[in-house]
């Protein structure tokens, strides 16, 4: 298939991404093995049928993407991921009709549709590696910064000083403390929260990534950060004030 080799693209500045498998039929599992297998970059380091067996798979091999079926997909395997310091990129495996149901999940970075094609795959690894190309990704959650590319430069940004982000279609305003003029990344603000400190920011808007460190106060559902006001939306508002209510 000359045709998809040519479509093939290596991932700039980073090494071979280790990928696991978590998937109960073994057909698909080993249509997903092969994929790999064929794609630059990737390498498969292991495979398991059950979400319990994840944390160990992904910290034992530093794994950098989960290929996880939606039947098995857990989000407290997700959660201790993230609070132990680990950040893999989950690509969900889902009929069309799962999908849709739960194409907002905020910890899934994309969906490969059933029944799986080889350019599918590829169209969604080239997503990945776009996406890796805006920032050098953080994996643990000692390092209290990220680089990221905006324009001509890779600029270092400060967890700490990060005020709120804001999405722009296919890009992300980040507002920093200090600075006159946010820094525009190509990253959408849902591809962009996969690097920020679970414990640290919310979403609480479609367009809004607040730092719960920098609020100043809250009032008539509008959050105030020095002189931006910052709406919150209705279906971030629950999530929002218990977090609100367990600081209280």
């Amino acid at each position: 298939m000359p045709e998809i080799h040519q479509q093939l693209k290596g991932f700039p500045m980073m090494g071979a991404l280790n990928c696991i498998v978590v998937e109960d039929n073994n057909k698909q599992s080993a249509l997903l093995k092969d994929y790999i297998a064929k794609t630059p970059n990737l390498s498969f380091t292991g495979k398991c049928d059950a979400a319990a067996d994840v944390y160990p798979l992904v910290t034992q091999h530093r794994a950098d993407i989960i290929f996880w079926d939606i039947h098995l997909l857990d989000n407290r395997i997700m959660l201790r991921l993230r609070e132990s310091g680990y950040y893999p990129i989950v690509i969900c495996i889902a009929d069309k009709q799962e999908q849709e149901g739960k194409e907002t999940d905020m910890d899934v970075f994309s969906y490969l549709i059933r029944p799986l094609s080889f350019e599918r795959f590829l169209s969604t690894t080239n997503r990945i590696r776009d996406y890796l190309s805006t920032t050098i990704y953080i994996h643990h959650r000692n390092n209290r910064f990220l680089f990221v590319k905006s324009e001509y430069k890779i600029i270092k940004v400060r967890f700490e000083d990060i005020l709120f982000c804001e999405g722009l279609k296919d890009y992300t305003q980040i507002h920093v403390r200090g600075k006159a003029d946010p820094i525009l990344t190509l990253s959408n603000l849902k591809s962009f929260s996969y690097k920020l400190p679970p414990d640290e920011f919310i979403r609480v808007h479609r367009s809004f990534i607040i730092s719960l460190t920098h609020i100043d106060s809250i009032a008539r559902n509008e959050i105030y950060i020095g002189k931006k006001i910052i709406p919150i939306g209705d279906s971030f508002k629950d999530d929002f004030y218990q977090i609100i209510e367990w600081n209280s």
